[in-house]
């Protein structure tokens, strides 16, 4: 098996992960690091910003397509490459090995010779970050009481799409806002004596016309020297009115690639040969803009992205096979197709031109079938695998776990006797006198492909159980369980899921003090987790009081929303903000509400929120009346279990309620299973505004003030609308 990381998702790598959701590349296991997990479709972004297409359909969300095709998706920004050592390298997280990398990363505008560029415009490139920017520009426009003016900068193809998109849509913005206070102006910056200068005449004039006819200013030789918070200024002297400028110049490299060993071109890009190799680390291969293509210059569009990806999957297969690369052989002369702000495009094919209706038709209709074939792929089988031996046989061998050991961060504390410091047969802690021993266990398979992740989630799961009790954790013992792969396969991943573990535990000033590993099918990871408390400090489930009212620091709908994630039925907008969530410890949410005479406290997990109340009512001998509209729930979990998709475990959760629920008006969240959930709480209703105030404050803006307790009644849990 070896490990091949795809660094960004450009569109050379969302084909290789087509090409494996169609048909599994067999010894490989594919990881792709990207830090957005939705990129964008550079040949509709000119439609995206004039409004024509949506979101959704000018995206590809990476995480149903690694899904497909059996990749792991890391959500992170690789910081550098050590080639030589064949490490991704990160800033906050521990380097990742691999046997072989692809780097599809894309470029940014060439700003170096512009002052005040970085501080006063938006690069159109990368994509994703020109788009974070896309809500506050119609916000700001939209407020002005005065004309807003648009600057665009770059003459090239780029520069005009994005400038007749842009002035489109934020004209249409004011005309169906009813904004009469002043028109949008647009001003297209060229520093050359024509615009499209690598496309022919009749190309160029049918532009002029369509810049013209939009009512678009155009300076031509003018060289941007200046931006500020108003104006462009040129190097002759021009000033010109600028509430936005947008760079849409020249290709530049990445800064980091310098740090990387790897060979690259003058102007910075990763050369690489006919196969799309490093010249230098020939186990390193890039695609798209990132890659400086030796055998001939090649212009930096999104063109040859799309026809290397076709060639960088094959050669993968090949990798794995042992075979030699096969050679990308660039085409001759490439159409291109170049909106003009609304359903109008001109194409270029060598030395004709051509425009119209019918050519954006055309672009639209190669748009969208391109598309279409990253957004609805087939869920694939995945093929049986050897037996492996059991039993102690199944330990991870230990040059791999001493390896890994001596690169975590492993932190420390007074009351650990004997630790993985001065590792012996088990570990020995010493409370303080009078203090009591708490201790937990929990322990799950991974359900996310990012092992780092899933060590801090399965962390903040473990250490919930302490924090509902009010107990100060001091050490953790790790049972992790690791697919079976190569000794450097096996490390990196011990090492990515405990260093995600140890920076929870860390910040909670929890020691790891030991721990068990062993292959299994499924990697998992939990902690016994042992902390300290003065038993008159103790909160228990038993002490909820009539008239208290009831808390919930996180939303609900985990369970749901990983159980459509397995079958790539939820957009990434969704698993991110329940995985931040997820990521999030309890211990500050439990201080709180100490601080506020909490009455009694329990984690959500895996019972769900109603199985978990039952548990504290029953212990209470009280009952409680929850209102529905207050329970605060991740984004997409309420349509999900619309839709049928509910985790293995919520019929058990229903089934296990019968009878102790109102269930005239009950919501199914309240059955759905949670991961790293949140805490519930009882809190003295004089002191639950200031509670959930400081909650909300303090890291956890989801908490809600959810019903209260009551009398005793039948059933247990009343639900009111």
């Amino acid at each position: 098996m070896i490990e091949v990381v795809l660094i960004g998702g450009g569109h050379a790598h969302v084909e290789v992960l087509r090409s494996a959701a169609m048909k599994p590349i067999e010894g490989v296991r594919l990881t792709v690091v990207a830090r957005d997990t939705v990129t964008p479709y550079s040949g509709m972004l000119p439609g995206y910003i004039a409004g024509i297409y949506s979101y959704a359909e000018a995206h590809i969300d990476l995480r149903p397509l690694c899904a497909r095709a059996g990749a792991r998706l890391i959500h992170a920004s690789a910081a550098g490459l050590d080639a030589d050592r064949y490490r991704v390298l990160f800033n906050d997280r521990p380097p990742m090995s691999f046997d072989h990398a692809s780097i599809d990363t894309g470029s940014t505008p060439v700003v170096a010779g512009i002052e005040g560029a970085d501080a006063f415009s938006i690069g159109v490139k990368p994509v994703d970050l020109f788009l974070d920017h896309w809500e506050r520009i119609e916000a700001d426009q939209a407020a002005r009481s005065t004309p807003y003016s648009l600057a665009v900068i770059g003459g090239g193809a780029g520069g005009v799409e994005v400038c007749l998109g842009l002035f489109h849509r934020l004209t249409d913005a004011r005309r169906k806002q009813g904004n009469d206070n002043g028109a949008v102006t647009a001003t297209l910056i060229s520093d050359s004596e024509a615009l499209l200068p690598r496309h022919n005449n009749g190309v160029r004039q049918r532009m002029d016309r369509a810049l013209s006819h939009a009512g678009v200013t155009v300076l031509k030789n003018h060289r941007a020297a200046k931006i500020s918070r108003t104006h462009v200024t040129c190097d002759n002297g021009a000033e010109i009115a600028a509430d936005l400028a947008v760079t849409v110049t020249g290709a530049a490299a990445a800064t980091w690639l310098k740090g990387t060993g790897l060979a690259l071109d003058a102007d910075g890009f990763i050369a690489v040969d006919a196969c799309l190799r490093s010249t230098s680390h020939p186990a390193v291969m890039a695609a798209g803009d990132i890659a400086a293509f030796q055998p001939e210059p090649l212009i930096k569009n999104g063109v040859y992205a799309v026809r290397q990806g076709p060639k960088l999957a094959t050669n993968i297969r090949r990798l794995a096979d042992g075979l030699e690369p096969e050679a990308f052989r660039p085409q001759g002369r490439t159409m291109a197709l170049i909106s003009t702000g609304e359903r109008h495009a001109i194409g270029s094919w060598g030395p004709l031109a051509f425009q119209g209706d019918w050519v954006w038709r055309w672009k639209d209709r190669i748009d969208r079938t391109w598309m279409a074939k990253y957004q609805a792929l087939p869920a694939m089988k995945a093929d049986d695998t050897p037996m492996r031996c059991g039993g102690c046989g199944a330990k991870v061998p230990s040059a791999v776990l001493g390896r890994a050991l001596k690169r975590l961060d492993i932190g420390s504390r007074a009351e650990v006797l004997i630790g993985l410091d001065a590792p012996d047969d088990a570990a020995a802690i010493q409370p303080a006198p009078g203090e009591a021993v708490v201790q937990t266990v929990d322990q799950f398979p991974t359900f996310v492909d990012d092992p780092y992740a899933f060590g801090r989630i399965a962390a903040v799961h473990a250490l919930s159980d302490l924090h509902a009790m009010a107990v100060r954790p001091v050490a953790a013992l790790a049972l992790a369980g690791l697919l079976p792969g190569s000794a450097t396969m096996m490390e990196d991943d011990l090492v990515q899921m405990l260093s995600g573990a140890l920076s929870i535990l860390n910040a909670e000033g929890c020691a790891l003090v030991g721990g068990h590993t062993s292959e299994t099918e499924r990697a998992s990871l939990g902690f016994a987790v042992t902390g300290f408390s003065r038993p008159d400090a103790l909160v228990h489930k038993a002490g909820l009081r009539p008239g208290d009212a009831l808390i919930l620091t996180k939303p609900l709908g985990t369970g749901t929303l990983f159980a459509a994630e397995m079958c790539g039925a939820a957009p990434s907008v969704w698993i991110e903000m329940a995985l931040a969530g997820m990521q999030r410890s309890n211990g500050p949410a439990a201080r709180v509400l100490v601080d506020h005479d909490v009455s009694a406290m329990t984690d959500v997990t895996g019972f769900g929120l109603a199985g978990h109340l039952l548990e504290m009512l029953q212990a209470s001998g009280v009952g409680a009346r929850l209102q529905s509209g207050t329970l605060p729930i991740y984004p997409g979990a309420t349509d999900l279990l619309a839709q049928g998709i509910a985790s293995t475990l919520h019929p058990g959760n229903v089934a296990a309620l019968e009878g102790m629920i109102d269930a005239q008006h009950h919501n199914p969240l309240l059955f759905d299973p949670q991961t790293a959930g949140g805490l519930l709480a009882g809190v003295a209703r004089d002191q639950s505004t200031a509670c959930l105030e400081a909650l909300q404050n303090g890291g956890d803006p989801a908490a809600r003030i959810i019903g209260e307790v009551t009398e005793a009644a039948e059933p247990a849990i009343e639900i009111v609308d």
